[in-house]
């Protein structure tokens, strides 16, 4: 009896073990699944850092590669006509140019020199304004820096014509004028010269006063 009860307790015994042998071996198992969970997450934040970061570097290697190309292209004596610093406006204005869906006006001051703008077909005359407009500062810029023009000052005191047609409805288009690729709009003062000298003396808003003087002379 005493054998048979020895017996069993080292059997029970024997049980036990090989149960918690049982279970820490599963708790090994759950630590390690955990374990190559936290390792498989981090190699996906790494991957997503990583390939954030070849996305920056490679948009910023396209941007450098494409203001290298519009630079050479502007540089190019074939794009003479394209501003230093050309908006995406101007860029698709001068590609309808080339396709026939924009058109180059010549703009006649009233010292006999001309300059050009280029326009969609669909263009009016306050688009023709706004042209001159950017057309005139550039130069202004490039000469002698930017002074303070007023524009409004400006068209109250002159307008444009075509074939001795005033162009005074902004909301117009200039097609039905007739004014096509190619044609010529001058500039005419709708206030006598010598108004002009004496506010330029009297120093009434000098910059505008000479801006409508540029009108004028060379």
């Amino acid at each position: 009896m005493e054998v048979e009860a020895k017996i069993h307790s080292q059997s029970k015994s024997k049980k036990m073990e090989i149960q918690c042998g049982s279970e820490s071996t599963t708790d090994l198992k759950k630590q390690m699944q955990k374990m190559e969970m936290m390792e498989e997450e981090g190699n996906r934040n790494r991957k997503g850092e990583v390939s954030v970061e070849e996305g920056y570097r490679e948009n910023k290697i396209k941007k450098a590669r494409l203001q290298s190309m519009l630079v050479a292209l502007v540089d190019d004596p074939i794009l003479s006509d394209v501003p230093k610093n050309p908006t995406l406006s101007d860029v698709d204005t001068l590609i309808c140019l080339e396709l026939g869906s924009a058109m180059r006006i010549s703009v006649l001051k009233l010292d006999a020199t001309a300059f050009d703008v280029a326009l969609m077909n669909s263009a009016t005359v306050k688009d023709l304004k706004v042209a001159i407009k950017k057309k005139i500062n550039d130069m202004e810029q490039s000469k002698m820096g930017h002074r303070h023009i007023s524009w409004k000052h400006v068209w109250g005191n002159f307008c444009l014509s075509y074939h001795n047609d005033k162009l005074l409805d902004d909301n117009a288009a200039l097609q039905d004028f007739g004014i096509r690729n190619n044609s010529q709009v001058c500039i005419l003062f709708l206030m006598l010269r010598s108004r002009i000298r004496i506010g330029i003396r009297r120093g009434g808003d000098t910059a505008s006063f000479m801006a409508l003087a540029s009108f004028l002379d060379a």
